[in-house]
Parts: structure tokens; C-alpha cells; sequence
């Protein structure tokens, strides 16, 4: 009897009693919960996995760009010293509904070490008015969601 009024007594029983409750829910939570944990993680990295070196590279603007190769040869046919500038047509309809509004922010992520610049000789063109540029303008390479990059002057 004595043994059982240590656990009951007056407050330190009831709060070892306490204790030993939150323990026991504690691992009861961890043994129901930890396989479907380690499903779930499995799940995550073989999603990762699956992703090709583009997809990775692009990372969170594959919800943005409406063409990766754009991207990409934006970002091999502007010098790293020089400046750019992104032109979306408001009612450019390729992407997504966020390519609009945030495309020209995530280039100025990827195209570091090039610098943003409205009067760039680079224009990233997202539908843009390809005549607002003048007669210097020169299309240097065209994709299909009607996205070009352009270069402005001699």
C-alpha cells in the first residue's frame, strides 16, 4: 500500500502521475504515427528525384515561366555584365496566373549577375509589343508561347 500512496500523495503524486500519462499518449502518438511519417517522407524524395536538372534549376518558377528553354537562353545569350529587361503583355496568356504579375521578379533571381535595367539592350519578351523597341530590334531567339528575347540597338 505504500508503494501506490507514493504515486497518489499530495501534489508531487499526482503530478508524477502526470507525467508518466503525457510519456505513455507521447509514445503511443510515436509508434502510430512514425511509419506513415517515413511513408510520407519517401513520397517526398522519390517526387524529388523525378524532377530532371531543368526542373531543379528552375525550382519554384516552373509556376511563373510559361518556357523553361526561355530561361535557359536568356540566361546563355545575355552577358553577365550587361543589363535586361523583362516586358509582359498584360493579356499574355501562356503560364500560369501568377507569370504576369511576378515573371519579370523571379528573372532578376535567375539572371544574377545581370542587372535589371528599363532601357536594357536585352529585352526578355513575355508577348510584348516587339515594335515599341524601334527598327534596331533583333529577335535573337523565339519560342513558341510567344516569349523572345530581343536585343535593342547595334
Amino acid at each position: 500500500m505504500r508503494e501506490l500512496s507514493w504515486w497518489l500523495e499530495w501534489p508531487a503524486g499526482v503530478l508524477r502521475v502526470g507525467v508518466v500519462f503525457l510519456v505513455a499518449v507521447a509514445l503511443l502518438a510515436v509508434v502510430v504515427r512514425y511509419p506513415s511519417v517515413l511513408d510520407d517522407i519517401d513520397d517526398t524524395a522519390a517526387q524529388n528525384a523525378a524532377l530532371s536538372y531543368s526542373d531543379r534549376e528552375i525550382a519554384g518558377g516552373n509556376g511563373l515561366v510559361a518556357d523553361q528553354t526561355a530561361a535557359h537562353a536568356a540566361r546563355a545569350l545575355i552577358p553577365k555584365g550587361d543589363t535586361y529587361h523583362v516586358a509582359v503583355n498584360p493579356d499574355f496568356s501562356a503560364g500560369s496566373d501568377l507569370t504576369v504579375r511576378y515573371v519579370d521578379s523571379w528573372y532578376r533571381y535567375f539572371l544574377m549577375p545581370r542587372r535589371p535595367a528599363e532601357t536594357a539592350p536585352w529585352v526578355v519578351c513575355y508577348g510584348c509589343d516587339l515594335g515599341a523597341y524601334g527598327p534596331d530590334a533583333k529577335v535573337v531567339w523565339q519560342g513558341s508561347d510567344g516569349i523572345s528575347i530581343v536585343r535593342v540597338g547595334p
